[in-house]
C-alpha cells in the first residue's frame, strides 16, 4: 500500500507535465526577403577541377572584388522588384549577368535558384544561402562549364548586401 501511494502521485505528477510544443509560424516569404537592391561586396573565383584534386584553398580560390584597378566588382548592383523584374548596374565592373528582365524562383516554398529571363536570354543564379538575409546578406553562385564538355569548370560565389 506505501508503495502504491508513492507511486501513484509520481505517475499522476509525470501525465500531468506533457509540455506544448509550440507552433513554428508562418513559413517566411522568400520573395519578399530579396526584394530591394542588393550591392556586391566580395567575388570570389573558385576552380572546380583544382577544387576536386584537393589543392590548398591558395589554388583553388582566389578573391576577385579588386583585381582591376580600375574597376571593382563592388560597382555591381542588382535590384528585384516585387513584380518580378530585376535589373543590374554593373558600373564600372565586369559582371558577366543579364541586364535585366524577369526574374523567379525555381520554387516558392523552398527556392535553391533564381531564374533570369530577358526575352531567349536565360540565366540560373544558384543560392548558395539564406542564412543571413534577415541581416540583409546573401549569396550567390554561378557555375560556367567548358563549352565543349558541359563539365563544370569555374564556380563564381557573389557575396551581397543590401541597400
Amino acid at each position: 500500500m506505501k508503495k502504491l501511494i508513492i507511486y501513484i502521485p509520481i505517475l499522476l505528477f509525470i501525465l500531468s507535465c506533457a509540455d506544448d510544443i509550440p507552433e513554428i509560424g508562418e513559413r517566411v516569404n522568400r520573395k519578399e526577403q530579396i526584394v530591394g537592391t542588393w550591392q556586391l561586396e566580395k567575388f570570389i573565383q573558385t576552380d572546380l577541377k583544382a577544387k576536386a584534386n584537393a589543392y590548398p584553398d591558395f589554388a583553388t580560390q582566389k578573391d576577385l572584388t579588386y583585381i582591376f584597378e580600375n574597376s571593382p566588382y563592388t560597382d555591381f548592383s542588382i535590384t528585384f522588384n516585387a513584380d518580378g523584374t530585376f535589373s543590374t548596374d554593373t558600373g564600372n565592373s565586369f559582371v558577366d549577368m543579364i541586364e535585366d528582365g524577369n526574374w523567379s524562383f525555381n520554387s516558392e516554398e523552398a527556392p535553391s535558384e533564381i531564374l533570369l529571363s530577358n526575352g531567349s536570354e536565360n540565366q540560373i543564379i544558384v543560392i548558395g544561402s539564406f542564412a543571413n538575409i534577415i541581416y540583409d546578406k546573401i549569396e550567390f553562385k554561378v557555375v560556367k562549364a567548358d563549352a565543349i564538355s558541359q563539365k563544370e569548370k569555374i564556380n563564381y560565389t557573389y557575396y551581397l548586401s543590401k541597400i
